[in-house]
């Protein structure tokens, strides 16, 4: 899933400052403050009269900061002492909705909305996510989510959004795999058992034994998926029609698709093998292997086939005006896939491997495109449009 938070300027420069800091030899509690920048309170719809919604937006505030702090630090348990112990216990992180991007969720400005009581004994804590977008001074929405606090033996806990979806959706398990899907869903077992059949055999391909457990979670639409979770508005371009996500922290799938998302599938084990992987090369062999938007790489490259054909001037390469046309298919997926299939039809799957080991923050996929199998970034252009042409049905 491509990452959907445009960083400004501004705030690489904040972040930096923020990891300066420490080295001028502030304490954990003046650092800790430094992270309170980038979360704001709209404390006109929260009564904080309420000692109840008081101590809960402590609570959360200082799960927030913690957490900044230990993202920063790579401290991957930093503020998980504010989560319940059963969740502790079922996921390596137990907030899903950070886990589901985690990196973008650390890079952009929490604006608290509200705070409110619900059933249960639970708290509702209603999030904006964005940024500020320094052209116009603006903020930017790109999600709304709620999470949710409970007293725990007289101390307020965080809780997910799913855990309480949970009791409202049926699971059924298939061999290592446990879907939870909508109580009137008509479960396809057929596809259910391929989607197992396949995980099996990419485990074989990739050397790599299967997930001791994998969670699936599917819905009929990617509204209702992403609020299962927790979202009321997300901006992440996976999540579409047809669309899913996969939840590398704790191998979770996300579909809103079927029983078979296989796509999600193929970057469990990319990432095994490469958790900084390029994600031209990453998402390129999932849309191979496992295709995508509900279609096969098959279809996807006809589709680009027809939508070239006319469009002599296209910079395949350049991601900002070729890496979208239309909800049917993902460009860059489709030339990822390319390259993928390409490097394994004149190289081996080995070739496939070398590409994912290369690290994203090292280098780009141009230069290793070159350097891996010899097209030199002046002829990509016209590689793309060869195989595309050549091997796409009109």
């Amino acid at each position: 899933m491509s990452r959907i938070f445009a960083i400004s300027p501004f705030r690489y420069f904040a972040i930096s400052l923020f990891l300066l800091l420490p080295c001028l030899g502030v304490g954990q509690k003046s650092k800790l403050a430094i992270y309170d920048k980038m979360i704001s309170f709209n404390y006109t719809d929260v009564d904080m009269s309420n000692t109840d919604i008081r101590a809960v937006s402590t609570l959360w505030k200082s799960y927030l900061s913690q957490r900044l702090y230990g993202f920063y630090h790579k401290i991957d348990t930093a503020a998980y002492k504010y989560w319940n112990d059963e969740e502790k216990h079922l996921y390596r992180d137990p907030d899903l909705v950070i886990a589901t991007d985690p990196y973008n969720f650390n890079n952009s400005q929490t604006n608290i909305m509200s705070i409110k009581a619900v059933e249960q004994g639970f708290y509702q804590i209603m999030n904006m996510k964005g940024y500020v977008d320094d052209s116009t001074g603006r903020f930017t929405k790109t999600a709304i989510y709620s999470v949710l606090a409970r007293k725990v033996n007289d101390k307020f806990k965080l809780f997910n959004h799913f855990y309480r979806e949970k009791e409202k959706l049926t699971m059924t398990r298939v061999g290592n795999v446990c879907y939870y899907y909508p109580q009137d869903h008509y479960f396809n077992r057929q596809e259910a058992l391929r989607f197992f059949s396949f995980e099996d055999s990419l485990s074989k391909l990739f050397h790599c034994p299967v997930p001791r457990s994998l969670l699936y979670l599917l819905d009929k639409d990617p509204d209702t998926l992403m609020k299962r979770l927790g979202f009321y508005y997300c901006g992440f371009p996976g999540i579409g029609k047809y669309g899913g996500s996969f939840i590398q922290s704790d191998t979770i799938i996300l579909s809103s698709t079927n029983e078979n998302h296989r796509h999600e599938m193929v970057l469990y084990f990319t990432k095994r093998l490469n958790p900084d992987v390029i994600g031209f090369f990453d998402e390129g062999l999932a849309t191979y292997l496992g295709g995508t938007l509900g279609n096969d790489f098959r279809w996807h490259l006809n589709y680009l086939g027809e939508y070239i054909r006319n469009k002599p001037d296209i910079d395949f390469m350049n991601e900002k005006k070729f890496g979208y046309i239309d909800d049917q298919t993902n460009p860059q997926y489709v030339l990822g896939a390319i390259i993928m299939k390409y490097a394994i039809d004149h190289f081996g799957f080995q070739k496939a491997l070398a590409l994912l080991h290369y690290s994203q923050k090292k280098a780009g996929p141009i230069e290793v495109i070159a350097k891996e199998l010899g097209i030199s970034k002046a002829d990509l252009n016209t590689f793309f449009r060869t195989y595309i042409t050549e091997n796409s049905e009109h």
